[in-house]
């Protein structure tokens, strides 16, 4: 997938473009359902495939809510975080006094 491979290539230096290509993806996986398959795929093999350290990159953790943001859309599309992914989280959410494994308002 292009998407795929321009956010392998953008190393360090270009570290806005894997956040533009991130925040593309998510603005497209949280509109209502279904979602186009390639789209699907493509976010999944992003989050899941070590070599793109996705959970590894400050977009990620700039604020307590985006954080949770991808940690609520990781868990919808792959069925689950990574087992030091959930343990942060929850351990963040736990020091903030709320639960950040919640759904958002109005999502069941």
């Amino acid at each position: 997938c292009v998407m795929l491979h321009l956010f392998a290539e953008a190393r360090a230096h270009c570290a806005v473009v894997q956040e533009q290509i991130t925040r593309v993806l998510l603005e497209r996986l949280i509109v209502n359902r279904p979602h186009p398959w390639g789209l699907l795929i493509t976010f999944i093999e992003l989050v899941k495939n070590p070599r793109y350290e996705f959970w590894k990159k400050p977009f990620i953790h700039c604020t307590p809510e985006i954080q949770r943001l991808f940690d609520n859309v990781g868990q919808s599309c792959i069925g689950g975080l990574p087992k030091n992914r959930l343990l942060q989280t929850v351990v963040a959410g736990a020091a903030a006094g709320d639960s950040p494994l919640a759904p958002a308002h109005g999502q069941s």
